[in-house]
């Protein structure tokens, strides 16, 4: 997985392309979030137009980091997961716990920073 992120006064955001699996990957998406938290964002956006994959394994990981994001009064937001992606997070319920929307959702600065 290629994440590619931006860091804002208030708002942390990150665009992951590819597939998202495996302890690697999983183990990317903890210390993107904790990256979030130590910078102070109020919200993380996700943005996953380019995700074609993500396996249970990192969506657990997701779920596990919830309550660090909480407990620092963080938003997060999955934006522009592909169809059959949100279907994913339907089946195994974690679509109720995530903000998910469409790609339109987000229009601020798109992250161009490795």
């Amino acid at each position: 997985m290629d994440i590619l992120k931006l860091s804002q006064p208030t708002m942390f955001v990150a665009s992951l392309r590819g597939k998202c699996e495996g302890s690697q990957c999983a183990q990317q998406l903890i210390e993107l979030l904790r990256e979030a938290v130590r910078k102070q964002a109020t919200q993380v956006w996700l943005l996953c137009q380019e995700l074609t994959h993500i396996d249970l394994g990192a969506q657990q990981t997701l779920l596990r980091q919830l309550p660090l994001l909480q407990n620092a009064c963080i938003k997060l937001v999955l934006c522009g997961l592909p169809p059959n992606l949100v279907k994913q997070f339907e089946s195994t319920g974690l679509a109720g716990l995530f903000a998910l929307l469409p790609a339109e959702a987000y229009t601020g600065p798109r992250p161009i920073v490795r």
